[in-house]
């Protein structure tokens, strides 16, 4: 059966589980940004005792080492050419599955994947305390064919969200794991006002619902849903934000179905400075979009110079704030850029980075600007646009067209970590 992926999938550090994998399959569906392919169907959940899950040993890991049936070399180029489809052919051999590399900081990194023939899958979670020199494999406690997805609350905090059939319904929930996924424990998400203080805020993709807040302690795995939500129609919260910046996000006003799709009206960017006890909202004249129903992709290093990133008819604008969303104008800065996916981020030293497309079949463009969006560079593509702030410095996702991120101590000069080399 065929993966599921929930994270960044790419958008949103970070904000919020929803495990509506419903919802999460719509969405993916019309997202090349997030291209994802929903799994037909669920077996019974099997618990395992904690005490009980078996290690599955030391993989020794050159960063650069293929991983077999995902047809990679070495490190790849940072525009991937889609690679074909990774699901295992009946009578063959066990074809292990990886999904995103999450990061905890710029040592630790994890990812879960199955090993699976046909139907009869194992569930894993591998993690690198030393930069991918080596890693370290466990199995999760759950039925092989649950859904999961995993998030990085801390430097060894993990936290699944899964989705798995009991008898004629499903159940879904979290596991956290505070040692590295050595050991997990079920939790149960309590309803707050507001993001804890230090506590760090999830992939939206993988809660209940879509923007709802979900936050988790670094110290405990503990888990936590903001009862507000950003009151925008299909919501996406933006993960390469500091936390200090505030929890930013985009989204329409309104959504009309045409020919069975929904599309949206009123392009929107909302943030909440108070962990999302409330928010405040800026509604952006024309028919904004950032792709495939992305409103428009908000991009902010301190919360107070801000930009909103879209295109209209084709051509790139930007539209930038010095008050923190109070305010707004549109930039000078524009370019052709077709219907291709945009993404953005702000490096620390304030210079703003766009990529349109993101595959070798796009023709992808990148830009940079230094003045503020006035006038937009061209520039190699490269990571960047997408560079989401852990301790330490930033990772950038390469999946699903690579699997493995970069990662950067200054958000200039980046390595690729590829995954292990998995039995």
């Amino acid at each position: 059966m065929p993966d599921l992926d929930f994270a960044g999938l790419d958008r949103a550090a970070q904000a919020a589980f929803r495990p509506d994998f419903t919802e999460v399959r719509r969405r993916a569906a019309r997202r090349r940004r997030h291209t994802r392919v929903a799994a037909a169907s669920l077996t019974t959940l099997a618990l395992v005792a904690v005490a009980g899950v078996a290690s599955a040993g030391l993989h020794r890991a050159d960063p650069q080492v293929s991983v077999p049936g995902l047809g990679g070399t070495t490190t790849p180029g940072f525009i991937p050419t889609p690679a074909p489809s990774t699901s295992p052919v009946p009578g063959e051999a066990r074809t292990p599955r990886p999904g995103p590399v999450v990061a905890g900081d710029l040592d630790h990194f994890y990812f879960r994947w199955k090993n699976c023939r046909e139907d009869d899958c194992v569930l894993m979670v591998s993690g690198t305390a030393d930069r991918g020199a080596t890693w370290r494999s466990r199995e999760l406690p759950l039925s092989g064919n649950a859904l999961v997805a995993l998030a990085a609350a801390g430097q060894r905090t993990l936290i699944a969200s899964y989705q798995v059939a009991v008898g004629a319904g499903d159940r879904q929930g979290w596991l956290a794991s505070v040692d590295g996924g050595e050991r997990w424990r079920e939790v149960t998400a309590d309803t707050a006002v507001q993001v804890p203080d230090g506590w760090r805020v999830l992939n939206h993709m993988i809660g209940p619902r879509a923007d709802r807040i979900v936050a988790a302690d670094p110290a405990t795995g503990d888990v936590v849903q903001v009862a507000q939500t950003t009151g925008l129609e299909l919501p996406a919260l933006a993960e390469d934000v500091p936390p200090e910046a505030g929890i930013w996000g985009s989204g329409y006003t309104a959504v009309d179905t045409i020919d069975g799709r929904l599309v949206g009206r009123g392009s929107a960017i909302t943030v909440s400075r108070d962990g999302g006890r409330t928010w405040q909202r800026h509604v952006f004249a024309g028919p904004l979009t950032a792709g495939h129903d992305v409103a428009l992709d908000v991009a902010t290093w301190d919360g107070r110079t801000v930009y909103a990133v879209g295109s209209i008819d084709g051509t790139l604008v930007v539209h930038r704030s010095g008050d923190g969303g109070r305010t707004w104008q549109r930039t000078a800065g524009s370019a052709a850029v077709g219907d291709r996916q945009l993404r953005a981020s702000v490096r620390s030293d304030g210079t703003l980075v766009i990529q349109a497309g993101l595959v070798a079949d796009d023709r992808p463009l990148m830009f940079s600007s230094g003045d503020g969006g006035q006038h937009l560079s061209p520039m190699e593509p490269a990571p960047g646009a997408a560079a989401v702030p852990v301790p330490g410095g930033y990772a950038q996702r390469g999946w699903p067209h690579t699997p493995g991120t970069w990662w950067s101590a200054d958000g200039n000069t980046w390595s690729f970590l590829g995954a292990p080399d998995l039995p």
